[in-house]
């Protein structure tokens, strides 16, 4: 059975996978199928049309056979008994009131030499009567399919047989009325063709009209998307060439739609980039501005207040400067085309370091480091300087806004597959919008709910550009009252 299945399925699917093999199907079945209603209604037709002929055709050609065996007879005697018996034949079936031929022999000047009974000349215009046998010949009435006149068929059967006996020429004239044989004959007509066709061209067309259809929704769906409704999706039919027409026409609108959507965000952001940095430079500039303005028009009481503003200024030109750090490092790590520097680093001993240089900053805080990992090398390949800044903003991040007095603890560990680095701190509660919005641009918590001085709202954005480069990831979570920031690495960085 699986001999018998394995072509048949291959067929029903080059099939299915070809319209062209298609329409020559449709074509076939419909070709044959009018075919065979055709042929059944024939006979109904030709039932239909039937008619009915005389036709004497038969008994002329006996009577014509019946003679030219008579002259090869006596052609071969070399005699005139042949002939003889044969008028004395048909003189007996003309007195037994028989129908019989007419014969008469004549010599070249047309000399009646023997005749049967019916004959009366004893002289005969032999070039008439040969003209007579060709007229004959010519009008002779042959069997036709549709139409036969009665009338021009009895007319008198007559033949002419030239003869050599014994050195003499003599011409042999044969005459009778043929008898006729009733002959039923039908006449087809167009019709059965007229209902083939007709049958053709309705089944072609009803077999054909789901693959009409099809294009019909595919040419509405295609000028559809190309009104700009990119969201309108083709119907897949099937699994032919129009079938894979509609799927790439969909991957092509999706794909278009994807762009778009891509542009308008990045406009979005570039439109949101320019009003954040707008305010963001401005607070800190018009502070620097305002405390420049009162030194140089003197109002201040003490020297100590003179330098009070100049710090003041200072510090926010200093704000001012690491905003715009913050801002180039961002633009620059956003850029697709940025290569890492990779270098093979102990990953606990990097993080270590950074701790230690942050002990004096934390202690401010009454806050202290907690490492928890293993004191086994863990060597990486990483960009070390751009994965230092990244620990360095979280860590920073910990000892800003974390509770006085509390911990701040650093792990580090591998499994299978990741390096896992989180850095916690006690923390108030994060509800879960500020957890997914942390990681933004410019993001930053209400004020209202953190004494911390805030930054530019770019330390995390840049942290998670620098570890997504690496190919990881960087996610938030509150748990045991604790913020904590997690780094996932692939442990394709291990050495």
């Amino acid at each position: 059975m699986k001999k018998i299945y394995k072509p048949y399925y291959f067929i029903v699917t080059k099939i299915k996978n070809s319209i062209q093999i298609q329409l020559l199907t449709i074509f076939i079945i419909c070709a044959l199928g009018s075919l065979l209603v055709a042929e059944i209604l024939l006979p109904f037709f030709r039932d239909y049309n039937e008619k009915e002929m005389i036709d004497y055709s038969p008994d002329m050609k006996l009577m014509l056979y019946e003679m030219q065996d008579i002259m090869a007879l006596a052609s071969e005697e070399n005699s005139v008994d042949a002939l003889k018996s044969l008028i004395e034949r048909e003189n007996n079936r003309l007195l037994d009131n028989q129908d019989a031929m007419k014969i008469v022999v004549t010599d070249e000047t047309g000399k009646v030499l023997y005749k049967t009974q019916q004959v009366e000349e004893e002289q005969v215009n032999v070039h008439q009567k040969m003209q007579q046998v060709m007229s004959f010949g010519i009008n002779q009435p042959v069997q036709h399919k549709y139409t036969y006149e009665m009338e021009e068929t009895r007319r008198e059967f007559l033949a002419f047989y030239p003869l050599n006996i014994q050195g003499e020429n003599l011409y042999v004239f044969s005459s009778g009325i043929p008898k006729g044989v009733a002959v039923k004959y039908s006449t087809e007509g167009p019709m059965p063709a007229l209902i083939g066709i007709m049958l053709f061209v309705w089944s072609f067309f009803y077999l054909t009209k789901r693959k009409m259809r099809q294009i019909e929704e595919m040419a509405k769906g295609v000028n559809e998307i190309a009104q700009g409704n990119l969201s309108y999706r083709i119907e897949k039919k099937g699994q032919d060439e129009l079938a894979s027409l509609a799927e790439n026409v969909n991957q092509m609108a999706e794909a278009i739609k994807t762009t778009l959507e891509k542009e308008r965000r990045i406009e979005q952001q570039k439109n949101e980039l320019i009003t954040n940095v707008s305010h963001d430079l401005r607070t800190p500039l018009t502070s620097i501005m305002g405390y420049l303005r009162l030194v140089r028009e003197g109002k201040y009481v003490t020297q100590e207040q003179h330098d009070d503003y100049l710090k003041v200024a200072f510090s926010k030109s200093e704000q001012l400067q690491r905003l715009i750090d913050d801002l180039f490092d961002y633009t620059k790590l956003t850029n697709e085309k940025i290569v890492l520097v990779r270098q093979k680093v102990c990953i606990n001993e990097l993080l270590e370091q950074l701790m230690e240089e942050l002990v004096p900053q934390a202690e401010q805080y009454g806050n202290e480091f907690v490492k928890h990992f293993s004191e086994q090398r863990i060597i990486v390949s990483i960009d070390s300087e751009k994965m230092v800044r990244v620990f360095d903003n979280l860590l920073v991040n910990a000892i800003k806004y974390s509770q006085k007095g509390t911990e701040i603890w650093v792990s580090l560990a591998v499994d299978d597959e990741h390096i896992h680095i989180c850095i916690a701190n006690y923390s108030d509660i994060l509800t879960s919008e500020e957890l997914v919005n942390i990681f933004e641009r410019f993001y930053k918590r209400d004020s209202s709910r953190t004494s911390a001085k805030e930054g530019s709202g770019l330390g995390l954005a840049i942290a998670k550009s620098i570890v997504e480069l690496h190919h990881g990831s960087i996610y938030a979570r509150y748990k045991d009252d604790m913020l904590q920031f997690v780094i996932v690495l692939p442990k394709e960085n291990l050495v």
